[in-house]
């Protein structure tokens, strides 16, 4: 019985790395979906020449970007009366998804947005897409090296808990 929860002990410490590693992988997933989001606004913008609020409601249908909950907020603040540089920088702070250093990347956007012709707001957003992408890839490499150390981690760590119950 006593070797029955030994193993059970070990797995825990595994299953808790894998969490944390699950855990980096998923936000490497929403930070390429962001990326996807920021192309599909740009060539909405190109071709629909719509109104921001119009682009991000035509957003927030995708099933894609469901994890997202900025565009909607957005879209909320803006219809309550709130200036969408205000919205955006509210909406994009309270989403829980987006990594607080992307975040920070993102704020200025909401200012451009609307602030020039279309042309102008089409390759901003190229700009922020491209700085975007390069971020994405950083914290890529960065998540894959981590998810290695955080499984290992949990691996060592349910090994040493055995070793000390037993």
């Amino acid at each position: 019985m006593k070797f029955l929860g030994l193993i059970l002990v070990a797995f825990c410490g595994v299953g808790v790395g894998w969490l944390f590693s699950l855990q980096k992988r998923q936000e490497c997933v929403a930070l390429q979906a962001l990326c996807q989001m920021l192309r599909e606004f740009s060539v909405q913008m190109s071709f629909c020449s719509g109104t921001v609020s119009e682009l991000l409601e035509q957003l927030t249908i995708e099933s894609a970007y469901q994890m997202f909950s900025f565009p909607k907020q957005t879209l909320l603040l803006l219809q309550k009366g709130e200036t969408l540089a205000n919205a955006w920088r509210l909406a994009l702070k309270s989403d829980g998804i987006v990594p607080e250093e992307v975040c920070l990347l993102l704020l200025p956007l909401g200012e451009e947005l609307g602030a020039s012709d279309l042309n102008g707001q089409v390759e901003t957003i190229a700009q922020y897409r491209s700085l975007l992408e390069s971020k994405t890839k950083e914290i890529g490499m960065q998540a894959q090296n981590l998810q290695k150390l955080y499984f290992r981690l949990g691996i060592l760590g349910g090994l040493m808990a055995v070793i000390l119950l037993a």
